[in-house]
């Protein structure tokens, strides 16, 4: 009976670290890439960066070319916390979908 408790305690304690990334979308216009990130700006001029953008998301539109700059997009993202060697947490923003609208 012991070994059946413990087995489901630890079963459902592993089960609580388990969270499901949810994505989200907004619609903002390409501001270029600088140092490695990739700015867009919503329109209530909220400035928002992406680290890193997913392969599927590159082959439609290159953000590195110059040519999008000033583009409206629709852009799907997911954001994760990490934290840095002085245990400060930061967003790391990733580009998952991007169709340009204009």
């Amino acid at each position: 009976m012991k070994t059946i408790f413990i087995t489901l305690l630890l079963i459902v304690t592993g089960l609580g670290g388990a969270t499901v990334q949810e994505s989200e979308k907004i619609t903002a216009t390409y501001d270029g890439y600088e140092d490695g990130l990739y700015h867009f700006i919503d329109s209530d001029g909220f400035s928002i960066e992406f680290q890193h953008v997913s392969e599927e998301a590159l082959e439609s539109h290159d953000l590195t070319d110059d040519t999008y700059k000033g583009k409206l997009f629709s852009v799907e993202y997911i954001s994760e916390t990490e934290t840095d060697e002085l245990d400060e947490e930061f967003a790391v923003n990733t580009i998952i979908g991007l169709k340009m609208i204009q």
